[in-house]
């Protein structure tokens, strides 16, 4: 199977359409339409249903889409492993790093042990929030993560609890004298709340939102983010509040943070990792980082 048409068929269901997919790519749409078509043929079906909204996928077409993403990150693993050796390493290990990561204790020390200790492995690492990183690592682009949970939600993925932090509200330090500041749930109800989107940290989300209801309120939500670094400059702007682990103002001169009596809800700092991974270097940097960001609870 063609790679180029196997990424110029993701490319279009990302898109939705082939003329939306050939100015991203770009591409000249009738060059698109055609590798598309040899592709199908290549196959032997048709992957696409198309009408003049866009196109949708066929049967054939979403199989093909559930696989395709991890064998294209499998490809590009050994492409990275292989550099790897020719460049005089014996492995190649991909970690993701939560976003705060220096609000974290352990994880730089973590990451300069490990360098230490393996010098024949080269680590790559990409800061990501916890929803995009539980998707590289279940796709095979990133070998293993350090992230934020609030269950096993992926039954592909092995998770090594390391650490567990409150969840508080998160406002700006420097308060003005008739600003009501929420001190229970029901607050949120006229507080402004500023918050991640589910796609970020799906399971924070959802848990959080699950307290909203038992309170029977519904949040007064006036912006959602895709990274704590918005939230944060929103909130010390004065915009509004924001539900975050508490560890999220440390060291931050313009943002406090504090527990409520009814958010008793902890968020999970977790190392996962694709379970039946062979890579011995995963299972080192777990076995380190339990032992690292472990020993500073």
């Amino acid at each position: 199977m063609d790679i180029k048409k196997l990424r110029y068929f993701l490319a279009v269901v990302e898109a939705g359409s082939i003329t939306a997919a050939s100015r991203r790519i770009p591409i000249a749409q009738p060059a698109l339409t055609r590798q598309i078509r040899l592709l199908e043929e290549t196959i032997g079906a048709r992957l696409f249903e198309r009408d003049r909204k866009g196109v949708s996928l066929t049967k054939a077409g979403r199989y093909l889409h559930d696989h395709s993403r991890r064998l294209l990150a499998e490809l590009d693993g050994v492409a990275k492993r292989t550099q790897a050796i020719s460049d005089g390493y014996s492995d190649n290990l991909s970690i993701g790093i939560t976003t705060i990561h220096s609000c974290i204790p352990g994880i730089s020390t973590l990451i300069s042990e490990f360098r230490r200790r393996n010098t024949a492995v080269r680590l790559l690492l990409e800061t990501m929030l916890s929803g995009p990183q539980t998707k590289a690592i279940r796709e095979g682009s990133l070998d293993a993560g350090i992230l934020f949970t609030e269950k096993e939600e992926e039954s592909g993925l092995v998770y090594t609890p390391l650490a567990s932090y409150r969840m508080a509200v998160i406002a700006r330090r420097q308060r003005s004298l008739n600003e009501v500041v929420p001190v229970s749930l029901s607050d949120f109800a006229a507080a402004p709340f500023i918050r991640f989107s589910r796609d970020s940290t799906p399971g924070s989300y959802d848990r959080v939102d699950n307290c909203f209801q038992q309170a029977g309120i519904v949040p007064n939500t006036i912006q959602e983010c895709h990274d704590d670094i918005t939230i944060r400059s929103l909130v010390a702007a004065g915009m509004g509040y924001a539900i975050m682990p508490g560890i999220m103002a440390k060291g931050e001169q313009d943002l406090v943070a504090y527990e409520l009596d009814d958010l008793d809800i902890y968020s999970q700092l977790v190392l996962a990792f694709r379970k039946g991974t062979r890579l011995s270097a995963v299972k080192e940097f777990s076995r380190m980082a339990v032992d690292v960001i472990g020993g500073y609870r």
